[in-house]
């Protein structure tokens, strides 16, 4: 049991430590590349998240991390996800156009272009369960999961634990403590 929590305290370290890197990403020397930022987030995301028992059909299922609408990461995220596995999944990326596409995802991102109105695009969701990501100044307060801002030329994020209630999903103190925690406007 105590090499299990070594290993958990290993990976949070290992996580702050590229949050940090992340969070101050962009310097003379290295162009800042917002969606490859974005990419290590959803990845490490990921690690600190526990849905529902019933999320996947078996245990051997992959975790699929999907993008509605345009694709603004290139091959960011599947070059980020490429090989790793979290908790024994593998990782899979898949592009959807519409979100009754959503079913088997365990992780949808709402890309900027799709994001205008997140509640309507929301309310489509029919699957329990799942962490959504969205890049809006309204998509955390409009009930999305965790939402991407840019601050001062850096990636943050915040999250919104109603939300992650609604979806079932707990979300780890570590993870907590790195964001900015938003009240719903949804009622």
């Amino acid at each position: 049991m105590r090499r299990g929590s070594t290993i958990r305290r290993t990976a949070a370290v290992g996580f702050v430590m590229a949050l940090g890197d992340c969070l101050t990403a962009g310097s003379p020397e290295q162009p800042f590349d917002e969606y490859q930022v974005k990419a290590a987030f959803i990845y490490n995301f990921a690690k600190f998240v526990q849905w529902p028992s019933n999320t996947f059909a078996s245990s051997n299922e992959p975790m699929a991390i999907c993008v509605l609408g345009q694709n603004p990461f290139g091959h960011s995220l599947e070059d980020t996800v490429a090989g790793r596995a979290i908790e024994g999944r593998s990782l899979v990326v898949r592009h959807i156009s519409v979100v009754n596409q959503a079913a088997g995802c365990q992780i949808l991102f709402i890309s900027s272009a799709e994001n205008k109105r997140p509640l309507p695009i929301l309310a489509e969701v029919k699957t329990p369960g799942i962490l959504t990501i969205g890049e809006s100044d309204a998509s955390a307060a409009d009930s999305v999961v965790i939402n991407f801002k840019l601050e001062g030329g850096k990636v943050r994020f915040e999250i919104n634990l109603e939300a992650a209630e609604r979806e079932k999903l707990r979300i780890s103190s570590r993870l907590l403590s790195l964001a900015h925690i938003v009240e719903s406007n949804r009622k």
